[in-house]
């Protein structure tokens, strides 16, 4: 899908885009002095396979760096899934029809990115948009809930043609066919509003 929306609405995300005002989910760790992967799994009772499973891009678990993020489980997992999918946003580039559930750095699409961080979770959603819409329980705008699959559609016939993520507190993250690839969003947002369906709920 060609997506084509910092054009459609120019002007409109430079407020509605609010890196700054969406908090960072409280299962990204700060790593300190003589932390290891391993020590931090254990704090959070997880076992060293699934943090490694988590934060793949540390290529050596006994060595990280004062003040590396580490994504951990906080027993919340749509906290979690939410948290994962924020640390995807400097290892994600959009392909359209990309790679399926590889470790990043990510060269997929829209409903491919959903596919791996669902599946990350161990959820397996189909590959493409409308068979991601399929899945889990339909939900209205106002009833969405963090983690909840949000679809879009930019055709005259509704066909679904974009998939992301709702964040919460009316903020939701998606991998888009622009510059910056993974972006953060306002659900009040001009395009959004304009081009929304529906959402799904599958946690």
């Amino acid at each position: 899908m060609k997506f084509s929306i910092r054009k459609a609405v120019v002007g409109a995300f430079a407020t509605t885009i609010l890196f700054s005002g969406v908090e960072i989910a409280n299962a990204q760790y700060t790593a300190k002095q003589g932390d290891t992967l391993f020590k931090i799994a254990k704090k959070y009772n997880m076992t060293l396979t699934d943090i490694i499973e988590l934060n793949p891009h540390f290529e050596n678990p006994n060595s990280i760096d004062i003040g590396d993020k580490v994504v951990v489980r906080s027993g919340d997992i749509a906290t979690d899934l939410v948290d994962y999918a924020r640390s995807l946003q400097d290892r994600t580039t959009y392909v359209y029809g990309g790679q399926e559930n590889y470790n990043p750095p990510l060269y997929t699409d829209c409903s491919g990115w959903t596919q791996h961080i669902y599946y990350m979770f161990g959820i397996n959603l189909p590959r493409t948009s409308a068979e991601q819409a399929t899945v889990g329980t339909p939900v209205k705008f106002e009833d969405m809930k963090k983690g909840d699959l949000m679809f879009f559609s930019t055709r005259e016939d509704k066909e679904i043609t974009h998939v992301g993520i709702y964040m919460g507190n009316d903020y939701w993250i998606s991998n888009l066919n622009t510059e910056d690839d993974v972006e953060i969003l306002s659900t009040w947002g001009s395009w959004t509003q304009k081009h929304f369906l529906w959402a799904q709920r599958v946690l």
